[in-house]
């Protein structure tokens, strides 16, 4: 077991409810912090965080970020925008994606919600806040890359008395690699609990990226 202790940033969603996973395995998790912007799948990724972090033994705090979504200017939370749908195909294709991504762009929420989970880290005396980066969709969102990862953690140590550093275990891997890391884990890891849709339905839509790329992930 290590002796790193962990804030992770869960939103219920494969990226974040992996690193949940790992961390948890390894010993480091001790609360999981959950925020509500105002997106249209608030409820269900609440709930999806719950069940994760119930699964894997630790508290959820929710913190109400629903002004950020108040500002607008993003699919995920602007009801009057439509989510982009994708084809599988069209996953890897840089252009499409390029502008999917700036539809769904959320001002500044990763950069938010981190120095909202180093605050606690901060006052818990943890030392990292785990998030869930990934090589794949770091391509088109610069706030998932290792060079913010990097960044921030140069920044958070003048923010914070005991110099949290920001983490994460799949900053390196695709989603597909993620799902075949969590599969090695010795504790069975529940897919059926996370919620990787972008609306928050009675049942994931299947047609938005996120949907389409949890479903490559998993069919592989």
């Amino acid at each position: 077991m290590s002796n790193l202790s962990s804030i992770v940033l869960l939103s219920g969603g494969l990226d974040s409810a992996a690193n949940l996973a790992i961390c948890a395995d390894q010993g480091e998790a001790i609360l999981a912090i959950t925020c509500a912007y105002g997106q249209r799948a608030e409820r269900n990724e609440i709930r999806a965080a719950a069940r994760l972090a119930q699964y894997y033994g630790i508290s959820q705090q929710v913190i109400d970020l629903r002004w950020l979504g108040a500002l607008g200017g993003s699919s995920l939370t602007d009801s009057s925008q439509s989510v982009p749908k994708l084809q599988t195909q069209e996953l890897d294709n840089l252009k499409i994606t390029q502008d999917t991504a700036k539809s769904v762009w959320v001002p500044n929420r990763n950069g938010l919600m981190i120095n909202v989970a180093a605050a606690f880290a901060d006052k818990l005396k943890a030392q990292r806040v785990v998030v869930g980066f990934n090589r794949e969709e770091a391509t088109t969102f610069p706030d998932n890359s290792e060079a913010f990862l990097e960044r921030s953690t140069q920044a958070l140590s003048f923010s914070t008395a005991n110099q949290v550093k920001l983490f994460s275990y799949t900053t390196q891997l695709d989603k597909r690699e993620i799902v075949a890391r969590l599969k090695s884990l010795s504790r069975p890891f529940p897919f059926d609990l996370v919620w990787s849709c972008y609306y928050g339905g009675e049942t994931a839509c299947g047609t938005c990226e996120s949907c389409q790329r949890y479903a490559r992930a998993v069919s592989t």
